[in-house]
């Protein structure tokens, strides 16, 4: 018991400063965070295999947990503890949070090895807020540079295509399993 608690409490402490620190950083406003009652790896896995995401393959990835987030005791939106599998250096483990009305308020990485200088950027804000503020049925990763004129595109990290294709489709099987629980509004 005492290695226990002096080995493993720390740690299980810092995780969870990190995932709510990382909780405020897709919705700042909130003031309250719950588990999504009734919430269910396996039916998320199932809306997953069904979702015709337009980034290839994703059906693989894990939904960990769902949040509430809430303002007042108002439901404001929901944070998706999601990891993909694809990543370029193994598993991406990332929140996103979508507003009640089906609006991306972004995403932060919580856990990632990508390549130093290339995939590590999906944690550089500058292209992470391509996804902020925007409603949308899913995102297209694109190599063009047509990202800033069209909300769907999303400009791919410059070296590091399956780095951005991973966290795009992560953030794709959020929103399939967000319109889930809206009731396919």
């Amino acid at each position: 018991g005492f290695v226990y608690s002096v080995t493993h409490e720390p740690i299980i402490k810092q995780q969870d400063k990190a995932q709510q620190a990382a909780y405020k950083a897709v919705f700042p406003d909130a003031d309250e965070f719950t588990d999504l009652e009734g919430f269910s790896p396996e039916e998320a896995s199932k809306v997953f295999a069904s979702n015709e995401n337009p980034v290839e393959d994703h059906e693989g990835d894990t939904m960990n947990n769902v949040i509430v987030a809430k303002k007042g005791g108002e439901e404001i939106g929901y944070i998706f503890d999601i990891t993909t599998h694809k990543g370029y250096g193994g598993d991406i483990r990332m929140t996103v949070g979508i507003s009640a009305d089906g609006t991306v308020t972004g995403y932060s990485i919580l856990s990632i090895s990508e390549t130093a200088g290339l995939g590590m950027n999906a944690q550089d804000p500058e292209w992470g807020d391509q996804y902020e503020e925007q409603k949308v049925e899913d995102f297209e990763v694109v190599k063009d540079g047509s990202g800033e004129e069209n909300g769907e595109k999303i400009d791919a990290i410059s070296g590091a295509t399956i780095t951005s294709k991973a966290v795009t489709g992560a953030i794709n099987n959020c929103l399939a399993y967000f319109h889930t629980l809206k009731g396919g509004e």
